[in-house]
């Protein structure tokens, strides 16, 4: 669950106690099908996870997940409903529909790369998120092959990649869950459980990865004394407790 790759604009946003935003990009399990609620979708829970785990922080994740979309239609979305929103993160959830219909693999990579250049351009990090495990997957060709193209883009382009399958396949041979617990009745998109543990994984790797740079003392001391209120009342001596 460790990155291999870092997250600087991140890590700095929260270590200088400065508003995260983070947009979840992505297709039917990013939006969420298969939660009982949009409550239950990986975004919110990994908002809630952030908040708890970065006390004082201002986090906000926002949802743009579509359902069935492809990579191509994603590239389009990345200029009006990524860029221009400015976020510190983006969380790009991309493969499985590309795999199941038959797109191209260079033609996926060629996509993917272009999205990842336009969001590194504007100055965003990003995390690659790879597709879901289901009993069924294991049947598809294609599968593993793009499986391996989203770890090659991820390392060609020094970004961070989350082995969403891996995990999940994981947590099910490893009897932690069953397929049917992490899975939706359709046997396919994520269950609340599903999500909730994507939400909690997602955020243990953000977390690691900012490590020591964030003290919640710093951020507690940021939120309660403004600039202009800090100017004011003079240098802190000691964190507050």
């Amino acid at each position: 669950m460790r990155f291999k790759a870092p997250l600087p604009k991140f890590t700095a946003a929260l270590a200088d106690g400065k508003p995260v935003s983070i947009i979840a990009l992505g297709s039917s399990s990013t939006q969420g099908v298969g939660a009982s609620s949009p409550n239950a979708s990986y975004p919110v829970k990994l908002q809630a996870e952030l908040r708890r785990r970065f006390p004082g922080s201002t986090i906000k994740v926002e949802n743009m997940g579509v359902g069935g979309q492809l990579a191509t239609h994603m590239l389009k979305r990345i200029k009006k409903d990524v860029i221009a929103r400015k976020p510190t993160l983006v969380i790009w959830q991309t493969g499985v529909n590309d795999a199941l219909r038959g797109v191209p693999l260079d033609k996926f990579r060629a996509t993917v790369v272009a999205g990842i250049e336009q969001m590194q351009q504007a100055g965003i990090d990003i995390v690659l998120l790879d597709m879901q495990y289901y009993p069924r997957s294991e049947k598809v060709s294609s599968f593993p092959l793009y499986l391996a193209s989203i770890r090659q883009i991820a390392e060609q382009r020094g970004i961070p990649v989350l082995r969403r399958y891996a995990i999940m396949k994981h947590l099910v041979s490893s009897a932690q869950y069953t397929a049917q617990q992490l899975l939706a009745a359709d046997g396919f998109h994520l269950s609340d459980a599903g999500y909730g543990c994507l939400g909690r994984i997602v955020a243990e790797a953000l977390q690691d990865e900012v490590g020591d740079a964030f003290t919640p003392q710093k951020a507690v001391v940021q939120m309660k004394y403004p600039a202009e209120t800090a100017k004011r009342a003079g240098t802190l001596k000691a964190p507050l407790r």
